[in-house]
């Protein structure tokens, strides 16, 4: 599940550090190791006692090193450290509001990619929640717009960016909505990084198909609502709202979905909800198979047909919110 900010798995048994959030001033007190662009491979970068200089990040930026590492000894420091520094880029009003959350975004879904890459659904919990509370902070303010949002968003169609994106806008639309209040729009973030847990459980040969899936690939690919019930079921620490994202995010109002034809409000309204923008994210992303659709075609498609089944006052609000802008 590559993305433009991938950790790959050769950096298992490490922690990233996103170099955007470091500064000259301050530096974590541990050994830092940077990947080697030819073999992958982790390399002392920096040692805990040498002083980071100014020009040295600016050659990191300059080479496009977007990630530095530090083992898991140093985790939890390291954890500690990221939270502090992304709470301090989301209030720096001296940064634009594009520019921090461009910058909160790369480091999120690389933050996220991490996670999903270990398969450890406790991870995954963990990081969802962090990520969830910090992006709805920016993206509850009055001048981010349904419109400034999608602007802003990366489109590869990829498990992380598609999860991020999908749980970004689950958060605008909600709020347009009104359908709850701004106190629990962290945990609708969280059940859109969610919803689609499940492919964990998928290959990724069938993900990541350059050309249309068989039948049989679909039926497989169709299971992930009932993996991610599973894997997620049995947990303390997810509503049952949440939960009903997992497993209802491809039911349809007028039986057409699956895993179980649900019908009309059989179908949790977070469900309803995260339909018609995971509808809508993937018509507007790179898909394996083809290239994004503008807005424009994205909407006439779906008031063609691709809207069928979805919740039409969550349709109609979501179309009229991009249009403002």
């Amino acid at each position: 599940m590559a993305t433009s900010t991938t950790i790959q798995t050769q950096c298992l048994g490490y922690t990233p550090i996103p170099v955007a959030l470091l500064s000259a001033e301050e530096v974590p007190a541990v050994d830092l190791y940077r990947k080697d662009a030819e073999s992958g491979r982790l390399r002392l970068y920096r040692a805990a006692d040498v002083p980071m200089q100014p020009e040295d990040l600016q050659r990191l930026n300059e080479s496009n090193t977007h990630w530095l590492y530090a083992t898991d000894i140093d985790h939890e420091q390291m954890q500690r450290f990221i939270r502090r520094k992304l709470d301090l880029l989301i209030r720096d009003e001296s940064l634009s509001l594009r520019d921090r959350f461009g910058r909160l975004n790369i480091v999120v879904e690389g933050l996220l990619t991490s996670a999903f890459e270990t398969n450890d659904t406790d991870e995954v919990m963990k990081s969802a929640s962090q990520i969830s509370a910090m992006a709805v902070r920016l993206l509850c303010r009055d001048d981010m717009t349904a419109g400034d949002l999608i602007s802003l968003l990366h489109h590869d169609y990829q498990t992380v960016t598609h999860s991020l994106n999908v749980s970004y806008m689950m958060v605008a639309l909600a709020r347009d909505l009104r359908l709850v209040g701004n106190d629990e729009l962290p945990s609708v973030a969280v059940a859109g990084v969610l919803h689609d847990i499940g492919k964990l459980s998928v290959s990724d040969r069938i993900l990541t198909k350059s050309d249309r899936l068989q039948r049989r690939e679909q039926r497989v690919a169709q299971k992930h609502p009932a993996l991610g019930f599973r894997r997620l079921g049995k947990r303390t620490d997810i509503s049952f709202a949440q939960l009903m994202v997992v497993y209802q995010h491809h039911e349809r109002t007028n039986g057409k979905g699956y895993p179980v034809s649900a019908v009309g409000d059989e179908i949790h309204p977070w469900a309803r909800l995260c339909s018609v923008v995971n509808v809508f994210e993937s018509l507007i992303s790179n898909r394996p198979y083809r290239g994004r659709y503008s807005l424009a075609e994205a909407f006439s498609m779906m008031d063609q047909h691709l809207s069928d089944g979805l919740d039409q006052e969550m349709y109609q609000c979501w179309k009229q919110s991009i249009r403002k802008k």
